[in-house]
């Protein structure tokens, strides 16, 4: 398992830059790095997001339960039979001292519960279930749904749920999906596909997109940097940097080399040349490197050498 030092280096990243980009302190995360802090909920989040991983990748697991964690603690076992055994009970208390000895028939301190309880407090109502001994055992019979119900909630109706159309397919007309997933806002399309630097279409046809944040259909540069951008397929990634136009530019190509999808102007490249990923994972964040007026994302769709005009498999709104 690669540790957070490593994860940061094969970004390319600095302690400055990654703090710059999670808005944790750069001593914050060197600490984490050497071992001499943990990282909370919140940074890890933060910091995956940035380096496009799971934050379960950056948080130590979860300890695993004791195997006593179910036994009830010996003084509260003492202390409800110390309760249970004072005087004769009166007979309107019967049918709580019922649900107590029914509710111990289903724990594994129930046994414990009852070989305390002197058979003198013991009321009438006591259910079939207990049968004690001279010698103060106490046998243990399987509950009968009658006894039980009581305790147990009847089950809701099952209700068929509708079958649910996937977030990303590939299917003979292209990858379906939007391949910016901002945690708030929606995504908007600023420039259609074939127009202006889309032209001629069958060179330069792509759609730029970019994120709306405060829901007046027009996209605004805040929420749009750093943005997540995911594949919107599976396949091989390739990666260019600093390229020209299209700055920090990454493709992922079908295993079967049918299909191509461009992602360029990217800020921070989150992948490397030649990694598999699958449709929906992180593979950079929003930016505006290469010849861009602003951050947004250049989405191009190939099939082979055939460019393909992708607005209606984005399904994102136009501005």
């Amino acid at each position: 398992m690669q540790t957070l030092r490593q994860l940061r280096r094969t970004r390319d990243l600095t302690f400055v830059d990654l703090a710059l980009l999670t808005g944790i302190p750069a001593r914050v995360i060197a600490e984490a790095e050497y071992g001499m802090r943990r990282l909370s909920r919140g940074e890890a989040e933060a910091i995956a997001l940035v380096l496009g991983l799971s934050p379960a990748a950056l948080l130590p697991p979860p300890p695993r339960p004791s195997p006593q964690a179910n036994v009830l603690p010996l003084a509260l076992t003492a202390g409800l039979a110390a309760t249970l055994a004072v005087a004769p009970l009166a007979t309107d208390v019967a049918p709580t001292f019922q649900r107590q000895l029914q509710a111990a028939l289903l724990n594994q301190a129930g046994a414990q519960l009852i070989a305390a309880i002197p058979t003198a407090a013991l009321p009438a109502a006591v259910p079939a279930q207990l049968a004690v001994s001279p010698a103060r055992s106490v046998a243990l019979a399987t509950p009968t749904p009658d006894a039980l119900a009581p305790l147990i909630a009847p089950a809701p109706p099952l209700v068929p749920s509708p079958t649910a159309v996937p977030q990303f397919y590939l299917d003979e007309t292209g990858p379906h999906g939007c391949p910016v997933q901002p945690s708030s806002g929606q995504v908007v399309i600023t420039q259609g596909y074939g127009v202006g630097t889309h032209t001629p279409a069958h060179i330069w046809g792509a759609i730029d997109l970019a994120v709306d944040g405060d829901g007046d259909g027009l996209a605004e540069p805040g929420p749009s940097w750093y943005a997540p951008v995911v594949a919107t397929h599976d396949g091989v990634v390739k990666v260019t940097m600093n390229s020209y136009p299209a700055g920090n530019h990454v493709s992922v190509i079908t295993l079967d080399g049918v299909w191509r999808t461009g992602y360029s102007h990217l800020a921070i490249v989150t992948v490397i040349d030649g990694q598999q990923v699958r449709a929906g994972e992180v593979i950079g964040l929003m930016g505006s490197t290469g010849f861009a007026s602003g951050p947004h994302l250049d989405y191009q769709v190939w099939r082979g050498d055939v460019n393909i005009d992708p607005t209606a498999l984005v399904g994102c709104g136009v501005r």
